[in-house]
Protein backbone atom coordinates (compact mmCIF):
# COMPACT_ATOMS: atom_id res chain seq x y z
CA UNK A 1 0.00 0.00 0.00
CA UNK A 2 1.33 3.67 -0.97
CA UNK A 3 2.44 5.78 2.09
CA UNK A 4 -0.82 8.36 1.39
CA UNK A 5 -3.21 5.71 1.15
CA UNK A 6 -2.33 3.69 4.14
CA UNK A 7 -2.68 7.29 6.12
CA UNK A 8 -5.84 8.13 4.56
CA UNK A 9 -6.86 4.68 5.33
CA UNK A 10 -6.25 4.98 9.05
CA UNK A 11 -6.99 9.16 9.25
CA UNK A 12 -10.55 8.49 8.02
CA UNK A 13 -11.71 4.76 9.72
CA UNK A 14 -9.76 5.87 12.92
CA UNK A 15 -9.79 9.75 13.24
CA UNK A 16 -13.02 11.04 11.44
CA UNK A 17 -15.45 9.82 13.61
CA UNK A 18 -14.03 10.79 17.06
CA UNK A 19 -12.93 14.28 15.38
CA UNK A 20 -16.06 15.53 13.90
CA UNK A 21 -18.52 15.46 16.97
CA UNK A 22 -16.13 17.73 18.34
CA UNK A 23 -16.87 20.12 15.66
CA UNK A 24 -13.39 19.29 13.43
CA UNK A 25 -13.37 19.59 9.75
CA UNK A 26 -11.92 17.36 7.88
CA UNK A 27 -9.73 18.20 4.64
CA UNK A 28 -9.08 15.17 2.46
CA UNK A 29 -6.44 17.27 0.44
CA UNK A 30 -4.34 18.07 3.49
CA UNK A 31 -4.61 15.81 4.83
CA UNK A 32 -6.08 18.46 7.90
CA UNK A 33 -8.54 18.72 10.73
CA UNK A 34 -9.37 22.44 11.67
CA UNK A 35 -11.80 23.88 14.45
CA UNK A 36 -12.94 27.82 14.53
CA UNK A 37 -13.47 28.74 17.82
CA UNK A 38 -13.97 32.74 18.36
CA UNK A 39 -11.23 34.37 16.04
CA UNK A 40 -8.97 31.30 16.78
CA UNK A 41 -8.70 28.07 14.41
CA UNK A 42 -6.91 25.19 15.39
CA UNK A 43 -5.60 22.96 12.79
CA UNK A 44 -3.25 20.03 12.56
CA UNK A 45 -2.18 18.31 9.27
CA UNK A 46 -0.05 14.46 8.77
CA UNK A 47 3.08 15.38 6.93
CA UNK A 48 4.92 12.10 5.44
CA UNK A 49 8.29 11.70 5.40
CA UNK A 50 10.24 11.55 2.61
CA UNK A 51 11.54 7.77 3.36
CA UNK A 52 8.31 6.65 3.94
CA UNK A 53 7.86 3.48 0.88
CA UNK A 54 5.54 0.48 0.17
CA UNK A 55 4.26 -0.70 3.09
CA UNK A 56 6.20 1.59 5.42
CA UNK A 57 4.23 5.31 5.89
CA UNK A 58 6.37 7.54 8.55
CA UNK A 59 4.93 10.83 9.64
CA UNK A 60 4.30 13.22 11.87
CA UNK A 61 1.52 15.98 12.62
CA UNK A 62 2.41 20.03 12.75
CA UNK A 63 -0.24 21.93 14.30
CA UNK A 64 -1.06 25.59 14.42
CA UNK A 65 -3.67 28.28 15.71
CA UNK A 66 -4.24 31.47 12.74
CA UNK A 67 -6.35 34.15 13.39
CA UNK A 68 -7.86 36.07 10.20
CA UNK A 69 -8.05 38.78 13.25
CA UNK A 70 -5.00 39.34 13.77
CA UNK A 71 -3.58 39.92 9.91
CA UNK A 72 -6.58 42.33 9.63
CA UNK A 73 -5.17 43.84 12.97
CA UNK A 74 -2.00 44.20 11.41
CA UNK A 75 -2.40 45.35 7.94
CA UNK A 76 -4.34 48.34 9.92
CA UNK A 77 -1.41 48.85 12.59
CA UNK A 78 1.21 48.94 10.05
CA UNK A 79 0.03 48.56 6.49
CA UNK A 80 1.47 45.75 6.06
CA UNK A 81 -0.09 42.45 4.86
CA UNK A 82 0.78 39.59 6.32
CA UNK A 83 1.77 36.10 4.76
CA UNK A 84 0.17 34.24 6.68
CA UNK A 85 -2.29 33.98 9.36
CA UNK A 86 -0.51 31.47 11.49
CA UNK A 87 0.15 32.87 15.04
CA UNK A 88 1.38 29.91 17.17
CA UNK A 89 2.66 26.51 15.37
CA UNK A 90 4.87 23.50 16.12
CA UNK A 91 5.46 20.45 15.17
CA UNK A 92 3.91 17.44 17.88
CA UNK A 93 7.17 16.54 19.60
CA UNK A 94 7.87 20.08 20.79
CA UNK A 95 4.01 19.48 22.30
CA UNK A 96 4.34 18.81 26.33
CA UNK A 97 3.73 15.66 27.70
CA UNK A 98 3.45 14.49 23.71
CA UNK A 99 4.08 10.18 24.13
CA UNK A 100 6.81 9.15 21.85
CA UNK A 101 6.70 5.23 20.01
CA UNK A 102 9.56 3.66 19.93
CA UNK A 103 10.27 5.21 16.58
CA UNK A 104 10.80 9.86 16.57
CA UNK A 105 7.85 9.31 14.65
CA UNK A 106 4.69 7.44 13.72
CA UNK A 107 5.19 4.39 11.61
CA UNK A 108 2.29 2.39 9.64
CA UNK A 109 3.21 -0.70 7.74
CA UNK A 110 0.14 -2.24 6.64
CA UNK A 111 0.45 -5.08 9.33
CA UNK A 112 -1.60 -5.60 12.81
CA UNK A 113 0.76 -3.57 14.76
CA UNK A 114 -0.13 -0.66 12.57
CA UNK A 115 -3.53 -0.92 15.25
CA UNK A 116 -1.36 0.12 18.29
CA UNK A 117 0.96 2.94 16.63
CA UNK A 118 -2.28 4.71 15.42
CA UNK A 119 -4.12 4.18 18.96
CA UNK A 120 -1.05 5.71 20.37
CA UNK A 121 -1.40 9.06 17.59
CA UNK A 122 -5.40 8.78 18.59
CA UNK A 123 -4.53 9.29 22.09
CA UNK A 124 -2.00 12.17 21.37
CA UNK A 125 -4.32 13.83 19.53
CA UNK A 126 -7.58 14.08 22.10
CA UNK A 127 -5.44 13.80 25.18
CA UNK A 128 -2.33 16.17 24.14
CA UNK A 129 -2.41 17.84 21.52
CA UNK A 130 -6.42 19.47 21.03
CA UNK A 131 -5.98 20.20 25.10
CA UNK A 132 -2.57 22.23 24.82
CA UNK A 133 -3.79 24.65 21.81
CA UNK A 134 -7.39 24.67 23.16
CA UNK A 135 -5.79 27.18 25.63
CA UNK A 136 -5.59 29.88 23.66
CA UNK A 137 -9.30 31.50 23.92
CA UNK A 138 -8.23 35.14 23.80
CA UNK A 139 -5.10 37.40 22.43
CA UNK A 140 -3.60 36.94 26.34
CA UNK A 141 -3.96 33.25 25.95
CA UNK A 142 -2.67 33.67 22.81
CA UNK A 143 0.71 35.50 23.86
CA UNK A 144 1.51 33.17 26.54
CA UNK A 145 1.21 30.36 25.07
CA UNK A 146 3.52 31.63 21.85
CA UNK A 147 6.23 32.30 24.69
CA UNK A 148 6.23 28.97 24.78
CA UNK A 149 6.90 27.64 21.23
CA UNK A 150 10.45 26.63 20.73
CA UNK A 151 11.56 29.83 18.68
CA UNK A 152 9.97 32.41 20.44
CA UNK A 153 8.60 35.75 18.26
CA UNK A 154 8.41 38.18 20.60
CA UNK A 155 7.41 41.16 18.38
CA UNK A 156 4.03 39.15 17.90
CA UNK A 157 4.00 38.17 21.69
CA UNK A 158 3.91 41.81 22.30
CA UNK A 159 1.19 42.60 19.26
CA UNK A 160 -0.87 39.70 20.96
CA UNK A 161 -0.65 41.18 24.52
CA UNK A 162 -1.91 44.82 22.64
CA UNK A 163 -4.50 43.45 21.13
CA UNK A 164 -5.90 41.99 24.62
CA UNK A 165 -4.82 45.53 26.33
CA UNK A 166 -2.13 44.57 28.50
CA UNK A 167 0.14 47.24 27.54
CA UNK A 168 2.30 46.59 30.58
CA UNK A 169 2.93 42.92 29.82
CA UNK A 170 3.57 44.13 26.17
CA UNK A 171 5.97 46.25 27.02
CA UNK A 172 8.07 44.21 29.56
CA UNK A 173 8.40 41.46 26.56
CA UNK A 174 9.66 44.31 24.42
CA UNK A 175 12.19 45.10 27.45
CA UNK A 176 13.34 41.69 27.44
CA UNK A 177 13.76 41.52 24.00
CA UNK A 178 15.46 44.07 23.05
CA UNK A 179 18.50 43.10 26.04
CA UNK A 180 18.48 39.79 23.91
CA UNK A 181 17.82 40.67 20.48
CA UNK A 182 20.25 40.05 17.56
CA UNK A 183 20.62 42.74 15.22
CA UNK A 184 18.41 41.25 12.29
CA UNK A 185 15.84 41.36 15.27
CA UNK A 186 16.83 44.46 16.90
CA UNK A 187 14.96 47.06 14.62
CA UNK A 188 11.58 45.53 14.66
CA UNK A 189 11.73 45.56 18.15
CA UNK A 190 12.67 49.08 18.36
CA UNK A 191 10.55 50.13 15.48
CA UNK A 192 7.55 48.35 17.67
CA UNK A 193 8.42 50.16 20.71
CA UNK A 194 8.85 53.53 19.44
CA UNK A 195 5.24 53.14 17.56
CA UNK A 196 3.65 51.68 20.91
CA UNK A 197 5.21 53.15 23.65
CA UNK A 198 6.61 56.77 22.77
Amino acid sequence: MKPKELLKFYIENELVDILEPLGFKYAKSGPKFSRKTGPFTLSFSFCISRYSSEDRCIFWTAWSISSKDYKKWYKKIWDTELVSDVIIGSSDWNIPNWLESEHDHVVLHNSDLDNQEFKRLVHNVLNVGIPYYEQVIDWSTAADLALQAPIVFYGEVCDFYIMANQRDKAKQILDYALERATDEDYEELKVRMENYFN
